[in-house]
């Protein structure tokens, strides 16, 4: 019998499915390649639907004029790094997001520069805090939520990023850039409502606009002033704020700020800066600020006690000395954080007494219809017409969210006389011996002024 032989197949024939998926893959990437270079070579959009400039391969500055676009944007690392991060600050592509201050920062520097500090900067995408506030409540949020600011992270000396942005804008003449001045400064006792304030602030006119909330460049430099530099500390302040404020979204035209709690002893160095610029002092019942800190019974990690594992302050140092002939380190921990509570409130009070109108004081439990009736139009914005329908409803819609849900989309629930029930005992008496004293000269400084 003849036997029949099978033709072998070719290791080509048999590899045949994965070298046709392999051309395909190829075919893909080459197609893809040639698409991406087309669009860096043409205009592209942001995440927000603006339109951004063609890149500039040169690095250098944008011709100024009617076709000069407003949003920048980059789309490769490459292509940042050929770009001056200077310019880059110029055209508000790049933010200001922290300082380094040096030991002694006003000495002579031997040159034009009347301190020596350091910004760091990136792009920050501000559209998603404008969209919901509650879910990006916080500043170092907005850092985390936008995705290109790792990249875009850079650090230059302030100064001259400060001078190239002031020669930008005396050519520019709010062509391609607004410098915001601020409208209002919050500062607040901490736990009593002031990130309800600020959310409030981002959304009742969100295209117009832009709220920090708890930056660090701002609280860095007046916690740097000093009286025998006091011009230059003037300019550090200014020019902090007038980085922060220049924007090439053209339709945003108000600024706000929301400083740390710790600021509120920093309130006479803000009224030195910016004297006619308004501001207000939020605040809350003892009990319920307290409870708000001290979650539960022994705890060791509020916000409140944070100083008291450092050198103690001289504020608290000197109250508690006042109140019960004592040291801070002898203190309970409901009396240090009710002793801490007390040195914002009695240097808000200080700087109120002498405001003339410019700072006001409210209180949480006014909270949200004092912003709405009130706060907002004619403390802020200046204007005796109230807020539009669509800004209240706005500013009713976010306080509906717990203002600091981040993604939970929480509900708000309130929680006033749930906090006085589960008060204990330290807490009460605590509160009675440093808190409500300065509390019920406030409440009536608020219903006299």
């Amino acid at each position: 019998m003849t036997k029949i032989r099978r033709k072998k197949k070719s290791k080509y024939s048999q590899n045949r499915p994965y070298v046709v998926l392999g051309l395909v893959i190829t075919l893909c990437l080459a197609l893809g390649t040639i698409i991406f270079i087309g669009s860096q070579e043409g205009e592209s959009r942001d995440d927000d639907g603006g339109s951004t400039s063609r890149f500039q391969r040169n690095g250098e500055r944008s011709q100024l004029g009617p076709s000069f676009k407003t949003k920048t944007k980059i789309s490769t690392k490459n292509e940042l790094e050929k770009r001056s991060p200077f310019d880059l600050v110029a055209e508000g592509y790049l933010h200001l997001i922290d300082i380094s201050i040096s030991q002694n920062p006003f000495q002579s520097q031997g040159n034009d520069s009347p301190y020596s500090v350091m910004g760091t900067f990136c792009h920050l995408n501000w559209v998603k805090h404008k969209k919901d506030p509650a879910s990006i409540p916080m500043f170092k949020d907005l850092q985390n939520k936008s995705k290109d600011c790792p990249r875009s992270r850079v650090q230059i000396d302030l100064f001259a990023a400060v001078s190239t942005a002031r020669e930008y804008d005396a050519k520019d003449q709010g062509v391609s850039i607004n410098a915001m001045d601020p409208k209002g400064f919050v500062f607040h006792e901490s736990r009593c409502g002031s990130t309800l304030v600020a959310n409030s602030l981002a959304v009742f006119d969100a295209k117009k606009n832009r709220v920090y909330s708890e930056s660090g460049p701002p609280i860095t430099a007046v916690k740097a002033f000093n009286s025998k530099f006091e011009k230059e500390s003037i300019q550090l302040v200014r020019d902090v704020i007038y980085l922060m404020g220049r924007t090439n979204d053209l339709q945003e035209e108000n600024l706000f700020f929301k400083i740390q709690s710790i600021g509120s002893k920093s309130i006479w160095a803000f009224r030195k800066v910016f004297p006619t610029t308004p501001w207000i002092y939020v605040y809350r019942d003892p009990v319920q600020v307290m409870k708000s800190h001290l979650k539960t019974k022994g705890t060791t990690m509020a916000v409140c006690l944070r100083s008291q594992r450092r050198p103690p302050m001289a504020d608290i140092a000197a109250l508690t000395q006042e109140i019960s002939s004592t040291s801070p380190d002898q203190l309970t921990t409901e009396q240090y954080c009710a002793a801490h509570l007390a040195t914002l409130c009695l240097a808000a009070e200080k700087e109120i007494s002498d405001a003339q109108g410019v700072g006001r004081l409210v209180n949480y439990a006014e909270l949200p219809n004092i912003l709405i009736e009130d706060i907002v139009p004619s403390h802020f914005l200046k204007e005796k017409a109230p807020l539009s329908a669509e800004a209240t409803e706005m500013i009713m819609k976010v306080t509906a969210k717990y203002s600091k849900g981040r993604n939970t989309n929480k509900a708000w629930k309130e929680d006033s006389e749930q906090k006085e029930a589960t008060a204990w005992e330290e807490m009460r008496d605590a509160s009675n011996e440093y808190l409500y004293p300065v509390y019920k000269r406030m409440e009536a400084l608020r219903i006299n002024t």
